[in-house]
């Protein structure tokens, strides 16, 4: 997000950012602090309602009267927690992402003065949230398909969701699903296939009839990849539900250097990858796993020779914490895994049986 397009605080903005900074009840206050620095804030603020809503219980806010401003920051977080939570999409990009996605018709849900937890509602909102976020680029890719041939990935995606409605709650679920894998696939590059068709001058179309075509495209060739565990992989179950592969790979230069099938599943990502670690590198980090330090406050990288893996371990408030970046294309694309203590001392114990 460019400084040149912050803007300066209006007395409402202002004051929005002081009630997400001051309360608990959001948990996207960054974002949302950041966003109501951006024009599209600026101008959907002035649409919130004056009035006061009562709810059902103070569990959230401390109290069972709240603003239509309060109501507002608190459907902007819920939006954006939903997006953040099923999408694996560079953070910062994703940030602008959202900001795209605020203008188009689907934003009337962020003035629903209707409580989110009551009576079911949060299923009206999470329809909407789908539509919102998803919208600007389903519209390109209908929009842009005027324009290209029927053997681009335009045409694959047209043609494998063509029995579905964008408009219907069931089927909507059905093409989320489906975007889930294509933008997880792709992990970023994707503003500009973002950017609405409407906002795009006639002699620009090809290269955004590119963008949007290269996104789908790189899902069509590579997003379909899989693999299954079998009763010879060594895995853990990290606590979000990831299933992280460690396998020990027999080879015969074992005193010299040391190979490993590295992997990880979960419902939204598939990969793995063979690694090279030298004899003292996989010593090395063997022994950082075991002794996990909560002593004092760190964040150190161990990188090694083969770039594909870095380890980051780091403590907070007292308890160690592991991320684990595995580099899983020849593009360097990356996905991020981070365990507990109590994983940490699980894959220390998978990889000390293998060896």
């Amino acid at each position: 997000m460019s400084n040149d397009f912050i803007l300066a605080d209006t007395d409402q903005t202002k004051r929005l950012k002081e009630i997400c900074l001051s309360s608990s009840a959001y948990s996207c206050s960054g974002e949302i602090y950041k966003l109501l620095s951006r024009e599209v804030l600026h101008e959907l603020v002035k649409r919130i309602p004056n009035k006061s809503i009562k709810l059902p219980s103070d569990l959230l806010y401390g109290k069972k009267v709240i603003t239509g401003e309060e109501k507002f920051l608190e459907n902007l977080d819920k939006y954006i927690g939903y997006i953040r939570d099923r999408y694996l999409i560079d953070h910062i990009e994703l940030t602008i992402l959202i900001e795209l996605s605020l203008n188009n018709k689907y934003n009337d849900i962020l003035f629903d003065m209707n409580d989110y937890h009551h009576n079911q509602n949060y299923k009206k909102y999470h329809d909407a949230f789908r539509k919102m976020f998803l919208f600007n680029f389903y519209d390109n890719i209908r929009f842009y398909s005027k324009y290209v041939d029927n053997s681009e990935a335009i045409y694959l995606f047209l043609d494998e969701t063509k029995d579905l409605n964008f408009e219907d709650p069931k089927d909507i679920i059905l093409l989320e699903n489906l975007f889930i894998k294509i933008f997880n696939n792709r992990y970023s590059n994707l503003f500009n296939s973002f950017i609405p068709n409407k906002e795009v001058d006639e002699d620009k179309y090809d290269f955004y009839i590119h963008q949007v075509n290269w996104v789908l495209s790189d899902y069509y060739e590579k997003g379909s990849y899989s693999f299954k565990l079998t009763d010879d992989d060594h895995y853990i179950d990290v606590y979000n539900g990831d299933k992280l592969i460690f396998n020990v790979v027999k080879n015969k230069k074992l005193d010299k250097e040391i190979k490993v099938r590295f992997g990880i599943i979960n419902k939204n990502f598939c990969g793995d990858k063979i690694i090279t670690f030298t004899k003292q590198e996989f010593k090395d980090i063997l022994n950082r796993l075991k002794n996990i330090d909560n002593h004092k406050r760190y964040d150190v990288n161990y990188d090694f020779i083969d770039s594909t893996l870095v380890m980051n371990f780091w403590n907070y408030e007292g308890t160690q914490f592991l991320d684990i970046y595995f580099e899983y294309s020849n593009n360097g694309d990356k996905f991020v895994i981070g365990l507990d203590p109590e994983d940490t001392k699980n894959l220390y114990k998978l990889i000390k049986e293998q060896v």
